[in-house]
């Protein structure tokens, strides 16, 4: 079975941007492609699981977030991300522009664990031995209903490169 570490993306990865719904908008938090890098070298799989509920507001679609995430493989330069799993639900009605099929309650909105589920079948992982970086109670409680250790930033940690270095160099 394979390990992983589970990422949230906003506040993690990126600098948390109310809504950010363009490339534009998203820029790296420090150290983070040597983070990943870090992960991508320990034999850990590196996977974001990610509530984006601006495309169930109708902020923004689904390949408007792909051109977000692609620029955030490019300025993650040689580290890698294996998958990005996304939750675009939102139980919440009202938005102009709104996705009526996507506002529903569903199982893999964090931090219901359906996501890192969805993972751990497609990669064979190992819950048990696999961690959740999040920077809120919803990823936090995510990673517990999978099984998985969990990091909480930044109460346990600083930032992803030093939750990294606490996984990895136990």
């Amino acid at each position: 079975m394979n390990k992983a570490i589970f990422l949230d993306r906003d506040g993690v990865i990126n600098k948390p941007v109310l809504d950010l719904v363009s490339p534009e908008q998203f820029e790296l938090l420090d150290g983070v492609p040597a983070a990943i890098k870090k992960i991508n070298d320990s034999g850990y799989l590196a996977i974001i699981v990610t509530n984006q509920p601006v495309i169930a507001k109708g902020f923004v679609t689904t390949e408007g977030m792909d051109e977000i995430h692609r620029k955030m493989a490019q300025l993650l330069g040689n580290a890698r991300i294996d998958k990005i799993y996304m939750c675009p639900h939102h139980p919440e009605k009202g938005f102009d522009g709104e996705v009526k099929e996507l506002k529903i309650e569903c199982g893999c909105r964090k931090p219901k664990p359906g996501m890192l589920l969805l993972a751990a079948a497609d990669f064979d992982i190992d819950l048990k031995n696999s961690w959740l970086i999040g920077d809120s109670d919803t990823d936090i409680a995510a990673g517990k209903a999978a099984g998985c250790n969990t990091i909480f930033i930044p109460a346990e940690a600083k930032n992803l490169l030093e939750a990294v270095g606490r996984i990895i160099n136990k």
